[in-house]
């Protein structure tokens, strides 16, 4: 990697590279580990058994028949699939520049940085594809919630949660709120949240709740707030930041926690298949020795799949 402009002039007493970019707190942005927990299979792809909700929710009657007989209950069960696909992104390290600003910074790890950066980044833009393409139904709120005076968030929030619940046998502590920075800015200015802190922090009254405090509000699992946004220009066009997530759509899910086994109802998830080194994503650098330089690699060999049927575990609240 080379300075921008021959005409810098690097300072020794400066040992630590200065960065324009938090990349590690931009990186504790991405929501794509939580919204698809990581479930690690030894093989690329796979299949697991899916119990259908209607071996449960339809009653059957359990008389006895004149004759001596009962119901019997068949009940069947679907399958869901998984194929990973490898992602990588590579970066070169010239071993003569990293050796003539070694007293400075570390090349190396300053590029295998950006490579582990930008292959989070595209996972973060794989789990919102795969939800953004997953067919819910789209249930409008009451009001707008910038109608901050008459827009009610707690009823369209319970109304979701108790579809959810009868929808597959959940109880709102395993439900999470996927929402977007500028939803979770607009709940915060609604009146009837405002006035329900009055009662739940008396004397206290926040001027911004915090995710933790919505979720204790409302009675679920967590808030995930998503604040991740990335640059749309292509380089050297004046930059253009955009948020990942699209503001005006929420989804409440039933989410597992990572490591969970996929029998653990889990809105959606994403199957590493664990060739790489632990972590997301995996990373390791090789020699090029025809140019003197070492590559460093991050990626995962992943599938990012939808679990059961379509609304099961998903709530889509849109038009916030």
């Amino acid at each position: 990697m080379r300075p921008e402009s021959t005409s810098i002039t690097f300072n020794p007493i400066l040992a630590q590279l200065l960065h324009e970019y938090d990349i590690e707190k931009a990186a504790a942005k991405f929501i794509g580990r939580k919204v698809a927990p990581i479930f690690r299979s030894p093989s690329s792809t796979g299949e697991y058994p899916i119990m259908n909700r209607e071996n449960f929710k339809k009653r059957t009657p359990d008389d006895r028949a004149p004759d001596g007989s009962y119901n019997r209950i068949t009940g069947e069960f679907g399958k869901g699939s998984f194929a990973t696909d490898e992602h990588a992104l590579e970066g070169r390290v010239d071993r003569r520049m990293r050796q003539r600003y070694s007293s400075l910074f570390d090349a190396k790890a300053v590029r295998a940085s950006q490579v582990w950066f930008q292959a989070l980044l595209n996972h973060e833009y794989r789990v919102h594809a795969l939800l953004d393409g997953g067919g819910f139904t789209n249930t409008n709120v009451t009001t707008a919630w910038s109608t901050v005076a008459s827009a009610v968030p707690l009823n369209d929030i319970d109304t979701g949660i108790e579809a959810l619940e009868d929808n597959c046998g959940c109880n709102p502590e395993d439900i999470s709120l996927v929402i977007p920075r500028a939803d979770f800015r607009e709940l915060n200015r609604v009146t009837q949240i405002v006035d329900k802190v009055k009662y739940t922090y008396p004397g206290e009254q926040p001027s911004k709740l915090s995710a933790q405090q919505i979720a204790a509000m409302l009675g679920i699992k967590e808030v995930i707030v998503a604040r991740s946004s990335h640059d749309t220009k292509e380089e050297g066009v004046t930059e253009s930041m955009s948020q990942i997530w699209t503001a005006g759509v929420m989804y409440l899910m039933v989410l597992a926690e990572e490591g969970d086994d996929l029998s653990e109802p889990s809105a959606a998830r994403t199957i590493i298949w664990d060739q790489y080194e632990s972590g997301l994503p995996g990373a390791y650098d090789y020699p090029e020795e025809s140019t003197n330089a070492d590559i460093v690699r991050a990626g995962m060999d992943s599938d990012e799949v939808l679990v059961g049927e379509t609304d099961l575990f998903v709530y889509k609240l849109t038009n916030t």
